[in-house]
């Protein structure tokens, strides 16, 4: 088969495209056809080196979609979709043209999600819903506070929020994220490049803050202190480049504020597969829809990594094409 392989961590010029043996599932593995896979900001860093734990030589790739052509036979011929934080770390990931994977690794793919849409989807879903939903318990007259509402995880956020029933302040970054962020659901949207956003929360709700906070940027952590109301939540899921932070610890303790830290890639692609089958229902109505990127054939990986490492649009891989 085809794959995308890191032989030594740096630029993704340094990716290769090389064929490699096909594996080979036994009794409790399956082997997908991939037919979508994402390329996302983790997946970049782990090129570059700089996330924890990856072993090399190592097929990149966490998002995937595809069609199961080898395993059990209850699953033979499915479509199915999945994350993991081991995918592409420590197990060969998605990049390729088939993937290997525990058989409790994989979910059915909603049937009203396309392909492309279901390669985009992990990830974002699985970080955002880990946030909202088992670290910060969101629920039903709430108000959250999104930052990076437009952006993959924020997208995410903003519609598992929506579906909870809570009440969505998005911020974005220029005009242009306005509209993304609104069509997902976003009451009120903030431009962060020309307002304040603590004095525009404190505005929206009357003086109190949101409920729940979430930055999906890492750069905004101070602001996010201050823009919580009393007994506030605040997952974390990443940090500036250097892990530093400066905030005022007073407005954590008088205000009394839980500050949980949410890693996705402590969860496996089982447990990734648990939270993406409790999500198919809102897959399935059509109230979580995964932005799908622009599309990409294996063989321009490179290129492809390359610009996902400029950002803009996302990029999905098909390694079918």
């Amino acid at each position: 088969m085809r794959a995308l392989l890191i032989h030594q961590f740096g630029e993704p010029s340094l990716l290769k495209i090389e064929e490699v043996p096909t594996p080979t599932p036994r009794g409790d593995e399956v082997l997908v056809a991939v037919k979508a896979a994402a390329i996302n900001p983790s997946d970049v860093k782990n090129v570059a080196g700089t996330m924890h734990g990856t072993t090399l030589p190592r097929i990149p790739g966490r998002d995937f979609a595809g069609t199961v052509v080898a395993g059990p036979p209850e699953l033979m011929g499915k479509d199915v979709f999945g994350t993991g934080g081991d995918i592409g770390f420590t197990r060969d990931g998605s990049h390729a043209q088939f993937i290997l994977l525990p058989a409790a690794g994989v979910a059915i793919k909603p049937a009203a999600l396309p392909m492309l849409a279901a390669g985009a989807a992990g990830v974002a879903f699985v970080t955002a819903w880990s946030a909202l939903v088992s670290a910060a318990a969101l629920s039903a007259g709430e108000t959250i506070l999104i930052i990076g509402a437009a952006g993959g995880v924020g997208s995410a956020a903003v519609q598992i929020a929506v579906a909870r029933r809570a009440r969505v302040i998005g911020v974005v970054a220029s005009d242009d994220d306005r509209e993304p962020a609104r069509r997902n659901g976003a009451l009120d949207i903030i431009n962060s490049s020309s307002v304040g956003v603590v004095d525009a929360v404190r505005s929206m709700t009357g003086n109190r803050g949101a409920d729940v906070v979430f930055d999906t940027s890492g750069w905004m952590f101070a602001q996010s202190i201050e823009s919580a109301a009393p007994e506030g939540r605040i997952p974390v899921i990443t940090s500036p480049p250097d892990g530093n932070a400066t905030f005022n610890l007073r407005s954590v303790y008088r205000k009394m504020l839980r500050i949980v830290g949410v890693d996705t890639r402590a969860l496996d692609a089982v447990a990734c597969a648990r939270l993406l089958t409790e999500m198919l229902p809102s897959f399935e109505s059509g109230a979580f829809k995964p932005a799908p990127g622009e599309s990409r054939p294996l063989a321009e990986g490179v290129a492809a990594y390359q610009q996902a490492a400029r950002g803009g649009a996302r990029i999905v891989l098909r390694p079918d094409l």
